[in-house]
């Protein structure tokens, strides 16, 4: 009973997530563009009333042409019926082109704000849940929802306006010549109704399925196809490899969606012969009746003439409601996605400048079986350079993070200045912090760009209106980057670097260059420079640097840093040793704390790792 009791759970919530998605998009419709949304909706009542009218003309002048041929009604009576029916056509055309295109300019303005929410919407989650594979399959789902919904709105509401009121009017007028006919049409189209139910459950509950298997074979097609990939995908031969992947995947998302497909397109047929049945019944039933003269040769000749498109009308109903409800079940996830928790925004304000402790913290990565930090109780103070060392894995880099504040642990605390970073407030969070990490990002943008994007130029009058423009300080902005490019290594001490200026773009499919990694690696360190910060944090941006290079690098920075709380997280020892403190890091915990002279002449790790390292160096030279 246990499984069936979730089953009818689910089935009701995926309903109320439909009349969700359906109200929801049309307040965002609404909202987006009210005149456009208004004009849509007007034009598709008026392209409505207009095929009503349009069938009463045509009965009206099947009636009257027998008339005129006995001589008792006049030409220009005949004339005139011909030239309404004219003119109603063409408004109704004009209708009908302009109900398309405030659809088409709306559903585009739409799409625009659901992906900017999406967006920001990112942007307020907590960045330990993108260490989980549920918050992407979560998002493949959004963004493949993201334009559904609104697809479901309009097909709603043009069902509403365009078929509902279609039938309805349809129905009065018809039910006072003959009600059986109105009975009959709307019976032999049921069939479909059910038909498209099923159809949207199914594919709704497919969705979950292949979400996953889609974000699979993505990530293999961009191993096979991205230009960040091409080089080493080629080099090593794993071309086959990622195509053997691709194709298994795919062909499990095939299966998928076949079966779906194939059972829903069963059902659908067998429903259609149904509806077929009642078509040709309806027209043997029309026929009957005019023999019996129960309806009038002018009814007859406007509903035969008619009764094909009321059927397409029908069917496109029950199939558009059946899309409807389908592509609303699949907006739904992106409304699910909109409205997920979100990182709380406390309201304290952090002072940087004030140091760091953390207490017993203690943090484990989604999924994982161990913790990645471990009971770590630690004060750096106001101004102290701070040297992170450990094997891979020890917990250096989760470490920093939680002291960056970008994670919260799960037992323990991090206080900057003696706030909790849980009670920060995200305008400060992130202040008078300056960051770089291992992963950086190669933005296809100029060198200048490239260093400034992480503290853009602001115009004052427009950041007091509330308008994000970066307009002034473009003078001082263009030196203080030379300075950060200088710092990091990558222009020379005049501020010079043959055939890369603060100008150029880099990126070659944009007419530009491109970088080595120990390139990209400096610039990645001049960005970090480049922010106003009381403390910053180096996370091994330098390995493609090489280790005399990277040594400069180091010690301009610490030497830059001075004065300010600074954080290096490095593997090579020997860099290690310029800073005032080391930490020495084994499976999450910190295991020594101290100078380099301190732990130098101790028994422990990193005496062992030191020594380790020097001896390597050393058989390295040529005898």
């Amino acid at each position: 009973m246990r499984p069936t009791g979730a089953k009818v759970r689910r089935s009701s919530l995926v309903r109320g997530a439909r009349h969700h998605v359906i109200s929801a998009m049309l307040r965002l419709a609404f909202r987006t563009q009210p005149w456009l949304f208004s004009a849509y909706l007007l034009s598709s009542a008026a392209f409505t009333g207009l095929l009503v009218v349009d069938l009463h003309l045509v009965r009206v002048l099947l009636d009257r042409l027998p008339l005129f041929v006995d001589g008792s009604l006049s030409l220009q009576a005949v004339f005139g019926t011909v030239l309404l029916l004219g003119g109603v056509n063409v408004l109704y055309m004009a209708m009908n082109a302009a109900m398309n295109l405030s659809f088409e300019i709306l559903s585009y303005l739409v799409d625009a704000r659901m992906t900017e929410a999406m967006a920001q919407k990112a942007g307020r989650l907590e960045l330990i849940q993108f260490e989980a594979a549920e918050l992407f399959d979560n998002i493949e789902k959004a963004r493949a929802g993201r334009n559904r919904g609104f697809e479901a709105m309009e097909t709603v509401a043009a069902s509403v306006i365009f078929h509902g009121g279609y039938f309805l009017a349809l129905g009065a007028y018809l039910i006072r010549l003959e009600p059986v006919l109105v009975l009959g049409i709307f019976a032999a189209f049921l069939p479909v109704a059910f038909s498209r139910a099923i159809r949207a459950s199914a594919f709704y509950n497919t969705e979950n399925k292949v979400a996953p298997l889609r974000r699979e074979f993505n990530t293999y097609e961009a191993a096979l196809t991205d230009r960040a990939f091409f080089k080493e995908t080629r080099t090593t031969g794993a071309v086959p490899f990622f195509r053997r992947k691709y194709d298994e995947v795919l062909a499990a998302y095939n299966r998928e969606m076949w079966r779906t497909e194939l059972r829903t397109g069963m059902i659908d047929l067998g429903l259609k012969l149904l509806t077929l049945g009642g078509y040709v019944g309806l027209l043997l039933l029309l026929v009957r009746f005019v023999l019996v003269g129960r309806v009038s040769p002018g009814l007859f000749g406007a509903v035969y003439f008619a009764i094909d498109a009321i059927f397409k009308w029908f069917e496109e109903l029950f199939d558009r409601l059946g899309f409807a409800f389908e592509n609303a079940a699949l907006g739904g996830n992106t409304l699910a996605f909109l409205e997920s928790p979100e990182r709380e925004s406390g309201r304290v304000a952090l002072p940087r400048d004030r140091g760091v402790t953390l207490h017993q913290v203690s943090f484990r990565y989604p999924g994982a079986e161990e913790n990645a930090v471990e009971g770590v109780t630690l004060t750096i103070r106001p101004g102290e350079s701070v040297a992170l060392v450990g094997e891979n894995g020890a917990g250096k880099s989760t470490l920093v993070r939680l002291i960056a504040g970008l994670y919260h642990p799960d037992s323990g605390s991090v206080s900057v200045g003696g706030a909790d970073l849980r009670g920060a407030d995200d305008e400060t969070r992130f202040d008078a912090l300056s960051a770089v990490f291992q992963q950086y990002q190669r933005y296809r943008m100029t060198l200048l760009d490239n260093v400034r994007i992480a503290a853009p130029p602001r115009d004052p009058a427009a950041e007091a209106a509330g308008v994000d423009a970066p307009v002034s300080g473009e003078a001082e902005s263009r030196e203080r980057a030379t300075a950060a490019l200088i710092q990091a290594g990558f222009f020379d001490c005049e501020g010079v670097r043959a055939g890369a200026g603060l100008e150029t773009i880099l990126a070659r499919e944009f007419g530009g260059t491109d970088l080595s990694g120990g390139e990209w690696q400096r610039v990645a360190i001049a960005r970090g420079l480049y922010r106003p910060h009381d403390t910053i944090i180096l996370d091994e941006p330098t390995a493609a640097i090489d280790p005399l290079e990277e040594d400069r690098v180091y010690r301009a920075f610490l030497e830059t840093a001075r004065g300010k709380t600074a954080i290096i997280v490095t593997h090579r020892l020997g860099l290690a040793r310029s800073a005032d403190r080391i930490l020495v890091m084994e499976r999450g915990r910190i295991v020594q704390d101290g100078s380099h002279a301190e732990l130098i002449a101790a028994p422990g790790p990193y005496a062992r790792m030191f020594h380790a390292q020097a001896a390597w160096y050393e058989r390295q030279e040529c005898p």
